[in-house]
């Protein structure tokens, strides 16, 4: 809060309800989420499945939020899912290989 990730949390004294989250000082900066999962990829997106139609990102949610604290701009999220019963490694690795060269 001293000014090394952020200057406070963006609120002032004289207005103490608003710029919640407005302090952060790594502006031009990102940041990218790579995650693994055991679940197969159809568990996401689908109402059906276990996650509630809930994508990769919003599991990534409160993480995503403490980055966006300090003014981080999230680049795609990364992930490999199914990598215990039906792991696809040489693909998870091109993808990734793909997935950095796109984006940075």
């Amino acid at each position: 809060m001293a000014g090394t990730l952020c200057k406070g949390d963006g609120r002032s004294a004289s207005t103490p309800t608003e710029g919640y989250g407005s302090g952060g000082v790594l502006k031009g900066k990102k940041y990218m989420m790579s995650v693994t999962f055991n679940a197969p990829k159809q568990a996401f997106n689908n109402s059906a499945e276990f996650f509630n139609g809930k994508s990769v990102d919003d599991l990534l949610f409160p993480m995503h939020m403490n980055f966006k604290f300090f003014n981080l701009t999230a680049l795609p999220t990364f992930a490999c899912f199914d990598v215990m019963k039906n792991a696809d490694i040489e693909n998870d690795l091109a993808r990734f290989k793909t997935h950095i060269n796109n984006h940075f």
